[in-house]
């Protein structure tokens, strides 16, 4: 018996000792491919298929992009080129290496650095990220934002109410979303006050925050940006108006769902359907007869989220549309009514 579990013993250790060395081989492997393809990186020709191969090698290729890019004597493209590959790996490995270039005298390095640690999503490069906010080259300013709100750091909600008076539209817009993405309820004054910012992209992305937040102190913000000159603002407001839920909002729904542009009026009755609200149905049941396709569209799937099976009647006739889009939304709600109703 001790003799077969001495052989056992043994035989477990060579199978240990080959997949060690199987492994150890493999590494080797990848690190000379890496090699040659970080020499095909640099030449036109080759450049594409180089990045293919980096990027597939993953946290194998990291140790010698990260020297590349840290590397002061070698050309700007390619240090530019090893630090965008490192952010298509992805690989927390690499972002020691890349704080470090983030700090580089040059600006298109830092761009490119802060562009990286985004696509890395490391909590780790969060402080230094906030640094590089002060950064005069404006375009940097905005890597490292962006990147900062891809990270999703939950501390940092006072860093973007600074920024919200930002001379730059960009950096407020990014500001506004990253205070969304983080539902941070306290920022719902600083942002209503933002109602009539100059640019068209800051209030749309106002409208969304204000929608991820959720609070009825941001309602009053709402209806201002409700009466916006752009149309895709209007369009959002109506659907942050439909997730706050309140039933204040209810009539001026209903009266865009009725006349208004197209994407507006369905804005407005997927609203109507997140808010589940009853005072709406006899309007909704009207559009289902709506010259227009997509109200009626709209209209068939409001009512079937507020309540299918109690509207079949009014959905049957859609079976017959002349649209095809419209008969299948119309079997959909109904199918679903059915099966609710077993």
């Amino acid at each position: 018996m001790d003799r077969r579990l001495a052989i056992c013993g043994l035989g477990l250790a060579v199978i240990l000792a080959v997949s060690a060395a199987f492994a150890e081989d493999l590494d080797t492997k990848k690190m000379a491919i890496a090699h040659k393809s970080i020499k095909m990186l640099k030449d036109p020709r080759t450049e594409h298929e180089a990045t293919v191969t980096l990027v597939s090698l993953k946290e194998s290729a990291v140790p010698q992009l990260a020297n590349m890019a840290k590397n002061t004597g070698e050309k700007i493209s390619m240090r530019i080129a090893a630090i965008d590959i490192l952010g298509d790996i992805g690989s927390q490995t690499a972002t020691d290496a890349v704080l470090v270039t983030l700090k580089d005298s040059n600006l298109k390095i830092r761009r490119a650095s802060a562009k990286t640690l985004g696509k890395i999503g490391d909590a780790k490069a969060i402080e230094e990220l906030k640094e590089t906010l002060a950064d005069f080259d404006t375009e940097t300013r905005l890597s490292a934002i962006r990147a900062l709100v891809a990270i999703k750091g939950p501390s940092m909600g006072d860093t973007y109410l600074g920024l919200l008076s930002d001379p730059e539209p960009r950096i407020r817009m990014y500001a506004v979303v990253g205070l969304g993405d983080l539902k941070e309820e306290r920022a719902v004054e600083k942002l209503s006050a933002m109602t009539a910012d100059l640019n068209d992209d800051v209030r749309m992305q106002l409208a969304i925050a204000l929608g991820k937040i959720k609070s009825k102190k941001g309602i009053e913000a709402l209806n201002l940006l409700s009466q916006d000159r752009n149309i895709d603002v209007r369009r959002e407001t109506l659907v942050a108006i439909g997730d706050i839920g309140d039933p204040s909002s209810v009539p001026y729904l209903i009266t865009v769902a009725e006349r208004d542009y197209k994407d507006l009026r369905c804005a407005a009755i997927e609203a109507l359907a997140k808010m589940k609200a009853q005072e709406a149905i006899p309007v909704l049941k009207k559009l289902l007869r709506d010259e227009i396709m997509d109200v009626r569209i709209a209209a068939i799937r409001a009512l079937a989220q507020i309540g299918g099976s109690q509207f079949s009647d009014d959905l049957k006739p859609l079976l017959t549309d002349e649209s095809t889009k419209v008969r299948k939304e119309a079997t959909i709600a109904l199918q679903g009514a059915k099966e609710n109703t077993k």
